[in-house]
C-alpha cells in the first residue's frame, strides 16, 4: 500500500485501530455471562431449588474476583465504545438490522439497572443474599411489573448479542454451514430460559398464596433485607434511571452539536461515475456519506471493516487519504487488493475523491471474499481464440450424447494445455474458447512465448485426441487459432456470483476476427504481425504478410497465415548451433 502521512500520532492511531476488537471481545464476555444465566433459568422448569443448585456452577462463578473485574470492565468498555461509535457517526441512515441492534443496546442499561441494583449491589453493600427464591418473590409477588420488565430485558439482551455475533461471523467462510444450527440455538435457549423463569415464578406465587405473610417474612429474613437496604434501593433506583437514560441519549446530543458546527464548514465531495457528487460531513466515512445520500452500497458487516463488500476503486484523490489503518490493511490484504482500492467504511476523506463502488449493493459475504488483483485493470495481454472446425457437421453425424462426450474431451485437453503453459481460460464460446496470457507476466515477450507454447500444446493435444477417439470420430478433429497482442480491460465479468476473469477491448475483438480467417486461408494458425515482431519470433522466409480491414473494423491489421508454429528466438539460436 502507498505511504502517506497519518493525521494521528502513532500511539493514538494504534489505540483507534484496536477499538473494534475491544468492543467485540467485551461483547463476547457479556454474551457468555448472559448465556450462563439463560441456562441457569432453564432449570426453573423443574424447581427454584434446582435453579439455586445450578447457580453454584453457572452464574456464581462470575463472583470470582478476577471474573467479576473482567465482567465489569467488559460492561463499561462495551457500552462506552458502542455509544462513542454512535456519537462519531455522521449519518444515521442505517439498515433496519443495524438500527435494531443500536436501539436494543441503548435500552439494556435502562432495563437492567434495577435488577443489578437489587442483586449484586445490594449483596456487596448490605450483605443481602440474592438467592433465586428471594429474587423471584421480589419480581413475581411484590413487583410483578418489574418482573415483566425483566423478562423483556432478557430478550433485549439476547437479541442484541445475537445480532452482534451474526455481524461478526457473517464474513467467515464457515458461517453458512453452521448458521442454521446457531439460529436454532438462538431461538431454543431464550425460549427454555423464559419458560423456566415463568415456571419458577408461578411456583413462588403458589407458595406465597399458601404460606401468606409468614412465608414472605421468612424469605425477607433469610435474604437479610433491612429497612436500610430498602431505602437505599428506592433512593438509587430513580437516580440511576435518569443516569442511564442520559447515557443512552448522549450520542444523539453530541451528534446534533457536531451537526450544527459542520454546517458552517466547507466539505469535500465524493464524485461518483456519471457525474454525481456527494458531500462529506467532516469526519464521516465514505460509507456514511453514501448512505446519507441514499446511494446504494453494500456493507455486510455493518461498516466494521471485515467483509470488504464496500470496496471502492479510487480514480483520483487517493494521495489525499491517510494510509489504511490496521483493520483496513488486513481486509485489503486478504483479497489481494490493488493500491487504488479502499474500504468505504474505513476512509474519512478530507479532500475531493473520485470513486467507483466495485461490488453491487446486494453483494453477499461470499462476494466480499472474492480476491481483487486484476479487476478493472487495463493491461497488455496476449489473446488466443480457439475454434473447433466442423462442429456443426459433427452434430449431424453423431448422437447428442456422443457429441457432448467429444466436446468435453476437447475442452479438457485445451484447458490442460493452458494450465501447462501458464495460460488462463477466460471464455467458453460453444465450440471454442478464449485464452489469455500475460496476466502475471509484465514482460510481454515472455507472455508471447508462453502463448506460442500454449498453441503448440493445443495442436499436439488435438492430434492425441484424434488417436484416442479414432473409433468414435467420423472425421479428424481440427482447430483454428487466432493470436494477437494488445491493450485490454481485464477483470471479473459475468452475472452476479458467476463472474470469472476475462477481458474486453479492441484487441480481443481483433483476435476473434483473426481466428475466423483460418478457414479462409486453410491453415491452423493466424498470428498478427505485432505478435511476431514483439515476441521476436522466427517464421519461414517468404511467408506472405496479409494486410486488410477485418469485419467490423476500419483500421487495417497485418497478419501471417501459418501452417506451422513460429520458432521462439531462443529455439532458433539452438537450431542454428
Amino acid at each position: 500500500m502507498r505511504e502517506a502521512p497519518s493525521a494521528r500520532p502513532p500511539i493514538i492511531a494504534r489505540l483507534a485501530n484496536s477499538i473494534p476488537s475491544l468492543r467485540l471481545y467485551a461483547g463476547l464476555v457479556l454474551f457468555a455471562y448472559v448465556l450462563t444465566h439463560f441456562i441457569n433459568h432453564g432449570f426453573g422448569l423443574i424447581s427454584p431449588e434446582l435453579m439455586e443448585s445450578a447457580n453454584d456452577f453457572l452464574t456464581s462463578v462470575w463472583k470470582f474476583l478476577p471474573l467479576e473485574i473482567l465482567l465489569i470492565t467488559a460492561l463499561i468498555t462495551h457500552f462506552l465504545l458502542a455509544t462513542g461509535r454512535l456519537a462519531r457517526r455522521r449519518s444515521l441512515r442505517l439498515k433496519p438490522k443495524e438500527w435494531l441492534q443500536i436501539t436494543l443496546g441503548l435500552s439494556i442499561p435502562v432495563l437492567m439497572f434495577q435488577h443489578i441494583l437489587g442483586t449484586r449491589v445490594a449483596e456487596i453493600a448490605f450483605n443481602v443474599e440474592p438467592f433465586y427464591e428471594r429474587v423471584l418473590v421480589d419480581l413475581a409477588v411484590f413487583r410483578p411489573d418489574i418482573g415483566l420488565l425483566q423478562a423483556v430485558a432478557l430478550l433485549v439482551v439476547w437479541i442484541h448479542g445475537c445480532i452482534g455475533i451474526h455481524y461478526w461471523l457473517s464474513v467467515k467462510p464457515f458461517y453458512g454451514r453452521i448458521r442454521s444450527v446457531l439460529g436454532f440455538c438462538a431461538i431454543v435457549i431464550p425460549t427454555v430460559a423464559l419458560a423456566g423463569y415463568l415456571a419458577a415464578a408461578n411456583t413462588v406465587i403458589e407458595r406465597a398464596a399458601l404460606g401468606g405473610s409468614p412465608y414472605l417474612a421468612q424469605i425477607i429474613r433469610e435474604a437479610g433485607r433491612t429497612a436500610q437496604s430498602f431505602a437505599f434501593y428506592s433512593r438509587m433506583a430513580n437516580n440511576l434511571l435518569f443516569v442511564t437514560i442520559a447515557l443512552a441519549l448522549s450520542p444523539f446530543v453530541v451528534r446534533q452539536i457536531r451537526k450544527m458546527m459542520d454546517r458552517v464548514r466547507t466539505t469535500p465531495a465524493l464524485k461518483l461515475p456519471g457525474g454525481r457528487a456527494v458531500r462529506i460531513i467532516q469526519g464521516a466515512t465514505a460509507l456514511e456519506a453514501l448512505r446519507d445520500a441514499k446511494v446504494p452500497i453494500a456493507s455486510v458487516c455493518g461498516g466494521r471493516g471485515r467483509c470488504t463488500t464496500c470496496r471502492l476503486y479510487c480514480r483520483s484523490g487517493l494521495a489525499d487519504l491517510p494510509v489504511p489503518n490496521a483493520v483496513e490493511s488486513a481486509a485489503l490484504r486478504s483479497i489481494n487488493a490493488p493500491e487504488d482500492w479502499r474500504l468505504a467504511c474505513q476512509i474519512r476523506p478530507t479532500a475531493d475523491l473520485e470513486i467507483t463502488p466495485l461490488l453491487p449493493a446486494n453483494a453477499s459475504a461470499s462476494d466480499g471474499r472474492r480476491p481483487g488483483g486484476l479487476t478493472g485493470s487495463e493491461r497488455q495481454v496476449v489473446t488466443i481464440f480457439t475454434d473447433l472446425r466442423d462442429s456443426t457437421k459433427l452434430g449431424e453425424t453423431k448422437m447428442p450424447y456422443d457429441v457432448l462426450f467429444i466436446l468435453n474431451q476437447f475442452f479438457a485437453e485445451m484447458t490442460e494445455a493452458l494450465h501447462k503453459t501458464g495460460g488462463h481460460y477466460a471464455q467458453f464460446t460453444g465450440d471454442g474458447l478464449m485464452a489469455l496470457y500475460g496476466l502475471e507476466d509484465r514482460n510481454i515477450r515472455i507472455a508471447i512465448g508462453k502463448a506460442i507454447r500454449g498453441a503448440g500444446e493445443m495442436l499436439a493435444r488435438i492430434e492425441k485426441l484424434n488417436t484416442q477417439l479414432e473409433s468414435e470420430l467420423p472425421f479428424k478433429l481440427r482447430i483454428g487459432l487466432g493470436i494477437h497482442v494488445g491493450e485490454a480491460i481485464v477483470g471479473e465479468m459475468g452475472p452476479p456470483r458467476r463472474e470469472q476473469i476475462s477481458a474486453i477491448g479492441d484487441s480481443i475483438n481483433t483476435t476473434a476476427r483473426l481466428e475466423s480467417k483460418c478457414k479462409e486461408h486453410g491453415v491452423p494458425l493466424i498470428i498478427s504481425q505485432d505478435v511476431i515482431t514483439r515476441g521476436k519470433l522466427q517464421i519461414p522466409e517468404g511467408t506472405k504478410l496479409h494486410r486488410e480491414s477485418l469485419r467490423g473494423k476500419e483500421r487495417e491489421i497485418a497478419y501471417y497465415a501459418l501452417a506451422t508454429l513460429p520458432v521462439l528466438a531462443g529455439q532458433a539460436e539452438k537450431q542454428m548451433a
